[in-house]
């Protein structure tokens, strides 16, 4: 995969005569700074010729109809090429150091004589520990397509959740994809973000013919971030009740804050401050004390069932951006003190009989991976491959296979509760063996006489 930073698109499609951008984001570290970037076009034998550099120069073919521009404090530089030509199809790489190798990312341009527009590289920022919102824009109304987010490595994108409830591992409880709105756009929404997160990413509809309207996105995590990480499990007691803190940013302004259930990869709404509250919870939900000051605001959660397990988001709206934040609940059948600083105390039960549902578990679903091919107009297609079954669109040349390190591996979220409860039971364990074996041999020194 792409090391150090750099992203860029990986498909560029332009008409003869006309014009192409593509635009590197870079990991803003002094050394990516101020370090020579340049754009190359790799020839048959296998070595990039550089086209254009930040350090002036510039291939004598291409003078007059290439430019580079870098603008280091947003970590970005952009290549525009014009007067494009059906010999321009090809491979090329945008990167960063003294020579064209190193830090870099390689894409496919090809150049057609009629050609779609593509869309430009979306770049969201997210703080550590914090959310982000994708736009991923359709133009499909129709919808019945599954809607998918996936991250890009060298040749493949490896599915991250779908609209039909995968979410891998590393990402449950803090990704979902929103339905498709009246203009066909649904929203991806991300919390807890960590430095993994940053990376190339594409979301879209996927149909048996390929995947259509697909939307690339660099996600970029800060390195450092005023916001703390925040406890992300609470306990609570059968028949009791708790109250936990809703965070989102006190410098903006959002014309709703919610609650809502996740699970599968969906949310569903449980409270808002239009009033809302799910039939199953009135009488049990509440909102507490709001302080905008410092961006927060309370929920209150009583009459605790053992069905009330399981993830829950906070979600505060303005337009099109979302911040959120999510917690996972435990419940337990005996009172138990809290780990979160911020849960009230539970109190003892009301209620001797306990709910007939059990804590939901996740499914046990296949790693699904898209495999890239080629592109024909604005529209990319590939291979989708989902256990032993795969759906090859008509004219997608290439075998599957991802490089070695390149498929996004998931791993388990770490919540076990057995350490605790086993050592001490071993250490009574041994403190009794060891009793039972010295008053056996005072009993045998006893008998010889010793």
């Amino acid at each position: 995969p792409v090391s150090g930073g750099l992203y860029g698109s990986r498909f560029l499609t332009g008409g003869l005569g006309g014009s192409i951008t593509h635009r590197c984001f870079y990991s803003i570290t002094p050394a990516n700074k101020y370090d020579r970037k340049y754009w190359c076009k790799i020839a048959e034998n296998g070595v990039c010729y550089t086209i254009i550099s930040s350090s002036g120069y510039t291939s004598e073919e291409y003078v007059g109809r290439v430019s580079l521009q870098d603008v280091p404090q947003n970590g970005t530089f952009t290549v525009t090429m014009t007067g494009l030509q059906s010999s321009d199809t090809g491979r090329y790489q945008c990167g960063i150091g003294p020579t064209t190798g190193g830090l870099y990312v390689s894409l496919n341009l090809t150049v057609l004589a009629e050609a779609g527009v593509s869309r430009p590289l979306q770049l969201i920022q997210g703080e550590l520990h914090g959310s982000a919102t994708v736009l991923c824009p359709s133009g499909d109304t129709q919808g019945g397509g599954k809607r998918f987010w996936c991250k890009v490595g060298r040749t493949s994108c490896t599915l991250i959740a779908d609209s039909d409830g995968y979410v891998g591992r590393r990402h449950l409880g803090r990704i979902f994809i929103t339905p498709q709105d009246s203009s066909g756009a649904f929203k991806v929404l991300i919390n807890d973000l960590v430095k993994e997160d940053s990376g190339l990413y594409r979301c879209g509809i996927e149909r048996l013919n390929g995947w259509d309207t697909s939307q690339e996105v660099v996600l970029r995590v800060a390195t450092a971030s005023a916001l703390s990480r925040r406890p992300k499990f609470l306990s609570g007691t059968f028949g009791g009740s708790l109250s936990f803190k809703c965070h989102y940013d006190p410098k903006s302004s959002y014309e709703e804050k919610s609650l809502c259930r996740w699970e599968g990869g969906s949310c569903s709404l449980l409270l808002d401050t239009n009033g809302f509250v799910h039939e199953s919870y009135k009488g049990r939900l509440q909102m507490g004390s709001s302080d905008p000051e410092h961006g927060t605001y309370t929920v209150v959660l009583s009459q605790l069932r053992l069905e009330d397990a399981g993830w829950y988001w906070c979600r505060a709206k303005s337009g099109h951006t979302e911040h959120t934040s999510s917690v996972k609940l435990h419940i337990h059948e005996e009172i138990c003190s809290s780990q979160d600083p911020e849960t009230t105390t539970p109190v003892k039960p009301t209620s001797s009989s306990p709910a007939a549902s059990s804590t939901p578990t996740q499914r046990s679903i296949p790693s699904l991976i898209f495999v890239m091919g080629t592109v024909t107009k604005s529209t990319t297609v590939g291979i989708i491959t989902k256990g032993t079954s795969t759906l090859l669109p008509p004219g997608t040349p290439g075998t599957f296979g991802t490089s070695p390190g390149e498929t996004y591996h998931e791993s388990s979220s770490g919540e076990s509760r057995l350490l605790p409860v086993v050592l001490p039971a071993l250490a009574l364990l041994l403190c009794v063996a060891l009793t039972v074996l010295t008053l056996l041999k005072i009993k045998l020194e006893r008998k010889t006489g010793k």
